[in-house]
C-alpha cells in the first residue's frame, strides 16, 4: 500500500476518473467560502461476516493447530487481528442485536433467542445508519433464531431468510448450509458492487449439531465440531471470492467476528448459553480496512462486540449515537487503550432452567464472575479459568462488584408477553399458575445443576436413536429434582410426541409456559402439531395463532395445514395466500395451493403450482420440502396415475421418513393392486421410523377401512403390546 494512502481516502479509480473535475469543483468551493464535496469521505463497502458459535482458541490465527482454516488466515494477513475480543452474550439473537447497535442486552431489551423482539425503530443499527448515508443494505443469514420476523428484517433493505425446517426439530437445528447463505450474499453483491453497500452475512456452521460436510466430515472424524469451523472457512472464502471477483474486497471494510463461542465441556457445559468463562465469551474479531490499512497488526487490548459500530462509523464517517458505549477498533489499534471492564451477561439459564442469571466483568488481568456463589480469576496466571481466587484477591473482587452494581439486570417476566397474548394464554388456561420465582434472589446457581443440563442433552440424544423409554424417564429424573425447568418439560414434550403419547406431551407443553411464559409462542406452536395429529384442528388453530407474532410463517403454515385437514378449503386458501406472503415460506404456501387445487378437481392448476416450487428449488440447489411430493403423489392418484403416485409417496418418505400419512397412502395403493404383503412391508417401514403406539394403531386402522381383517388384526395387537 502507498505511505499516503489512508482508508479516509477515495478509492485509486475514483481519484483518476475525477481529476480534472476535482481541481474546477475544489477551485469554486474555495472561492466560495464551502468545503469540497470531494473532502467527504467516500461510501466505502462495508461487510460484516458473523460465524456462530467460533471459540477464538479454535482458529490457527489464535495458535491452535489441530484444524485448517487457509481463508481466514488469508484475510487475517490482511486485517487487524484483536486478540482478546468479547461478546456481550452467548446466544445468538441478542449478541448479534447488541453487535449492531453498539449497545447492552438491556438497552435494546433483547436478552434471549427466544422471547424477545428488535425494535428497529427505536434502536438505531449500523444498517440503519449506513441508509441513512446512500447504502444499500442487506442481510443473508442461515439460523432461524436471526429470522426477519425478530424485528431484524425491518433494519435492513433485504433480508434472506430462507430457513428450511425439521418437522419436531429444536431452533438450534433451524438452518441453512452457510454455502447457501453465501450464494445469496454472493448474488446481492453482483447487483450492488457498483453502489455503496452494506453486507451483512451469518454462518450457522459450528453450531451444534456438528455434522460438516465432506471432505471435512471425513478429515475431522474425531472432532466435528472443529470440522465445521473447516465448513465455514470454505464458506467464507467463497465469499470473499465472490468480493474479489466483483472489484469489492481492496476497497471494503471487512470485519470477521463470531457471536459467542461454545463450552465443549471445560466447565461442565458442552454447548453455550449458561455459562459466561471465556470458552463461551471469547471471540474472534479481525477487521481489514480498505487497502488493507493497519494489516499485520496483532491488538492485545481487549475490546468488544460494541465497538464494532464506532469503528464502521469512522471508516464511513457518520456520528456515533450518544447510548453506544464503544470505541473505534482502529483508533484502539492505533494506540489508544479505553479505561473500561467489559460486561457480559446471560439470562438463559433464568428463563429457561430456572436457575439465577450471570453477569461478567472482564478485563486485561481478571474475569469476574457474578453468580449465587462469585467467582474471580486471574487471567494472566489462569487464562483457562481453573482457580477461584476470590479469597486471595479480595480489593480486586470489592471493585469489580462495585462496579457491576452500575449495570441493568433486571428481567421483568410479565414486560416480555404481550397483553394481547397474555389474555389469549389465559383464555386457553395458561398463565394462571405462573411462579413468581423467576424473579426471585435465591435461584439456584447453574454451576450446581449444570449435571442436569447435560441430563436433558443425554435424553435427547436418546430420543434421537429412538430409545424414547429411556429418553422419558431420565428426563421425568430432572424433572422432578427441578419443575422450573422449561427446557427440559419442552424435550419430554417431543419425546412423548415421538412415542405417540400426545395427550402426555400436551401436559409437558403446559408445564413449559407455566415454567417460562415468554415462551408461549413457541410451545404453543408444538402444542398446535400435536393437535394436528390428533385432528383437533380448532385447537391447532388456536394454539398457533398464538404464535403468529413471533413465529409467522410456521405459524401461519399450520393453521393451513389444519383448515386443509378439515376440508374447509375455503379457509385454507385464505390462509395459504398469507403464507406466500412470506418470502421464507412462499413455496410452502404454493404447495398447499397445490392441495387445495386437487381436492377442487382442478388438475392442471395444481401441477403447475407444484412445477413452479420443483423449478425454485432446483434453481435454489435444495432438498424437496416436506409434503412436496406427498402432495405431487396425491395429484397423480387422483388423476388415476397410480405409478407415479406411488413413486411420489416413496420420494417423500425418503425424504421426510416422519410423514406417516405418505405411508398410508402408498400402502393403500398397493393393497389395492393386490399387494398387500408390500403394504405391511410399507407400514414396518413407518412403524420403524416412527416409533409409537400410534403408528401401530395406524396400520390397523388403514387395512380395516381396506376390509382386509387379517393385517388389521394383526397390527391391532400390536398396537396393544406397543409400550
Amino acid at each position: 500500500m502507498s505511505p499516503s494512502r489512508s482508508f479516509l481516502s477515495p478509492p485509486r479509480a475514483t481519484l483518476r476518473a475525477a481529476a480534472p473535475l476535482a481541481v474546477a469543483i475544489a477551485f469554486f468551493f474555495a472561492a466560495c467560502g464551502k468545503e469540497s464535496p470531494l473532502a467527504r469521505r467516500p461510501a466505502l463497502p462495508v461487510i460484516v461476516i458473523s460465524i456462530d458459535t467460533l471459540r477464538a482458541d479454535h482458529l490457527p490465527v489464535f495458535g491452535y493447530d489441530k484444524v485448517s482454516t487457509p481463508n481466514i488466515d488469508a484475510l487475517a494477513k490482511d486485517a487487524i487481528v484483536f486478540d482478546n475480543a468479547y461478546s456481550h452474550v452467548p446466544l445468538t439473537f441478542p449478541s448479534h442485536v447488541s453487535m449492531l447497535t453498539g449497545t447492552l442486552p438491556a438497552e435494546t431489551a433483547v436478552r434471549n433467542n427466544l422471547g424477545y423482539r428488535f425494535d428497529s425503530a427505536k434502536h438505531p443499527s449500523i444498517p440503519t445508519l449506513l441508509k441513512a448515508k446512500g447504502y444499500s443494505t442487506a442481510a443473508a443469514v442461515s439460523a432461524y433464531v436471526l429470522r426477519g420476523a425478530t424485528g431484524l428484517a425491518e433494519a435492513f433493505d433485504s433480508y434472506d431468510d430462507r430457513i428450511g425446517t425439521v418437522s419436531g426439530g429444536s431452533v438450534g437445528v433451524l438452518q441453512r448450509q452457510g454455502y447457501e447463505t453465501v450464494e445469496v450474499a454472493a448474488r446481492w453483491v453482483e447487483e450492488k458492487k457498483d453502489n455503496p453497500l452494506f453486507l451483512f452475512v451469518h454462518v450457522f456452521e459450528p453450531h451444534a449439531p456438528y455434522e460438516p460436510r465432506e471432505p471435512f466430515k471425513t478429515q475431522y472424524a474425531d472432532r466435528p465440531y472443529d470440522g465445521e469451523i473447516a465448513v465455514s472457512d470454505a464458506d467464507v472464502g467463497k465469499l470473499i471470492e465472490s468480493l474479489k471477483r466483483n472489484g469489492v474486497y481492496d476497497d471494503a471494510t471487512i470485519i470477521l467476528m463470531s457471536d459467542h463461542g461454545e463450552g465443549l465441556g471445560d466447565h461442565g457445559e458442552e454447548q453455550h448459553g449458561i455459562f459466561l468463562y471465556r470458552e463461551a465469551i471469547h471471540v474472534p474479531l479481525l477487521v481489514k480496512l480498505p487497502d488493507a490499512e493497519l494489516s499485520g497488526t496483532r491488538v492485545k487490548t481487549p475490546v468488544q462486540l460494541l465497538d464494532i459500530l464506532p469503528t464502521i462509523a469512522e471508516v464511513v464517517g457518520f456520528d456515533v449515537p450518544a447510548n453506544v458505549k464503544g470505541t473505534s477498533l482502529v483508533k484502539i489499534a492505533k494506540g489508544e487503550t479505553p479505561d473500561r471492564r467489559i460486561f457480559s451477561e446471560t439470562m438463559y439459564p433464568r428463563i429457561h432452567l430456572g436457575w439465577s442469571d450471570l453477569a461478567s466483568l472482564i478485563d486485561a488481568t481478571h474475569h469476574f464472575i457474578e453468580a449465587p456463589k462469585p467467582e474471580l480469576y486471574d487471567l494472566a496466571a489462569d487464562p483457562s479459568e481453573k482457580a477461584n481466587v476470590l479469597a486471595d484477591q479480595r480489593r480486586v473482587f470489592a471493585a469489580m462488584r462495585k462496579e457491576m452494581e452500575g449495570h441493568d439486570r433486571r428481567l421483568e417476566v410479565s414486560t416480555n408477553v404481550d397483553p394481547e397474548e397474555a389474555a389469549k394464554l389465559a383464555a386457553l388456561g395458561y398463565l394462571g399458575s405462573v411462579s413468581s420465582a423467576a424473579n426471585a434472589s435465591d435461584l439456584p446457581d447453574p454451576k450446581d445443576g449444570i449435571h442436569d443440563m447435560n441430563g436433558v442433552t443425554k435424553a435427547a440424544a436418546l430420543a434421537q436413536r429412538g430409545q424414547l423409554a429411556e429418553s422419558a424417564k431420565l428426563l421425568r429424573e430432572v424433572l422432578v429434582r427441578n419443575p422450573a425447568f422449561a427446557d427440559g418439560w419442552t424435550q419430554l414434550g417431543k419425546t412423548l410426541e415421538m412415542q405417540g403419547r400426545f395427550e402426555e406431551a400436551l401436559d409437558a407443553y403446559k408445564k413449559t409456559i407455566e415454567a417460562a411464559p415468554m415462551l408461549a409462542p413457541g410451545t404453543a406452536l408444538s402444542m398446535a402439531d400435536v393437535y394436528l395429529r390428533l385432528n383437533r384442528w380448532d385447537d391447532c388453530v388456536k394454539h398457533a395463532e398464538l404464535a403468529v407474532e413471533v413465529h409467522p410463517g410456521a405459524a401461519r403454515l399450520t393453521i393451513a395445514r389444519a383448515y386443509l385437514a378439515k376440508r374447509d378449503l375455503v379457509a385454507t386458501e385464505r390462509a395459504a395466500r398469507k403464507v406466500i406472503e412470506d418470502p421464507s415460506r412462499k413455496r410452502d404456501g404454493l404447495i398447499l395451493m397445490a392441495q387445495v387445487r386437487t381436492f377442487q378437481r382442478r388438475f392442471p392448476e395444481a401441477a403447475s403450482l407444484l412445477d413452479s416450487v420443483k423449478a425454485e428449488t432446483s434453481a435454489l440447489g435444495q432438498q424437496p420440502l416436506a409434503t412436496y411430493n406427498f402432495a405431487r403423489g396425491d395429484l397423480h392418484a387422483r388423476m388415476g396415475q397410480l405409478v407415479d403416485a406411488k413413486q411420489s409417496f416413496e420420494e417423500e418418505i425418503r425424504y421426510f421418513p416422519q410423514n406417516r400419512e405418505a405411508y398410508v397412502r402408498l400402502a393403500v395403493l398397493l393393497t389395492l393392486e393386490g399387494r398387500e404383503d408390500d403394504a405391511n412391508k410399507t407400514f414396518e417401514a413407518m412403524v420403524k421410523a416412527n416409533p409409537s403406539r400410534s403408528s401401530y394403531a395406524l396400520a390397523a386402522d388403514t387395512f380395516r377401512d381396506l376390509r382386509r381383517p387379517g393385517s388389521a388384526k394383526s397390527w391391532a395387537v400390536r398396537a396393544r403390546t406397543t409400550g
